[in-house]
């Protein structure tokens, strides 16, 4: 018998444009790219080491996400951050994030969440969650949603919850950024568990829970910063008057987990 799998083609390479997107946006969720901050195609594709098509292919791409926005007379900008935005996303998510409750769990992924729900319940029950877990834990929960969301099948939709959790997280990252307050994870553990033993009303049940702390959380964040949001970067403007170019805090490592 042949061996099928010997003549399949190879995933193709990731593509310019596709490279400089991923970067970009990491650097946009990581507030490396503060909201409200201009962007010059030219200095992003110095900084970033990236072609001047693939920046610009790039954030048109972050344009449709959501991240960045543009006008004939300003150019490219970092999304600001508002009220209004904040209200328009947790209510995209509320509609949204209970489709996952409908993805069919073959065994294989069921063998994945499990151990990712029992490593998310064992660093949520660590009495201090700062240094590497809190990100930890982040980056856990982001990984059982990109597993839900690969087994809906549904790549329009998987795109749509992508960028919803990419704003969150980079609207938590600001106002952990600018303030002492975390937003302290939920038990999210106990939704991936509702999925694996089919209860389904209990996992929408948790969903709307942490949706709910979250709005609370960023609406509460941006009424103690409402000066400051949404205004170009302080370091991006005190840059300007020094020789050379400082370089950028790096963005945090791996992909940023959503809420």
């Amino acid at each position: 018998m042949l061996d099928t799998d010997a003549y399949a083609s190879p995933a193709p390479p990731e593509g310019k444009a596709g490279v400089a997107e991923r970067a970009l946006r990491s650097a946009i969720v990581g507030c490396v790219l503060m909201p409200g901050e201009r962007l010059s195609e030219t200095s992003l594709t110095t900084e970033f080491a990236l072609g001047r098509g693939a920046v610009r292919a790039a954030l048109a791409r972050l344009k449709a996400s959501g991240l960045v926005s543009s006008t004939a007379r300003s150019g490219w900008e970092v999304a600001p951050i508002s009220a209004a935005e904040i209200r328009e996303l947790i209510a995209a998510r509320r509609h949204l994030d209970p489709i996952l409750c409908s993805a069919a769990l073959d065994d294989a992924a069921r063998r994945r969440l499990t151990p990712l729900s029992q490593m998310h319940m064992a660093l949520l029950q660590r009495p201090d969650l700062g240094g590497d877990v809190l990100p930890t834990i982040r980056r856990c929960e982001r990984d059982m949603l990109d597993l839900l969301v690969n087994a809906l099948g549904m790549p329009v939709v998987a795109g749509f919850l992508a960028d919803l959790w990419d704003r969150s997280n980079r609207l938590v990252n600001f106002f952990e950024r600018s303030g002492r307050a975390k937003f302290l994870p939920t038990r999210f553990s106990s939704f991936a568990e509702a999925l694996v033993e089919g209860r389904t009303a209990d996992a929408i049940a948790h969903l709307a829970s942490a949706n709910v702390a979250l709005e609370a959380y960023l609406l509460d964040r941006f009424l103690e910063t409402d000066a400051m949001v949404g205004r170009k970067s302080g370091r991006r403007a005190a840059n300007k008057d020094k020789p050379g170019r400082n370089q950028r805090p790096q963005p945090p490592t791996g992909k940023t987990r959503t809420l």
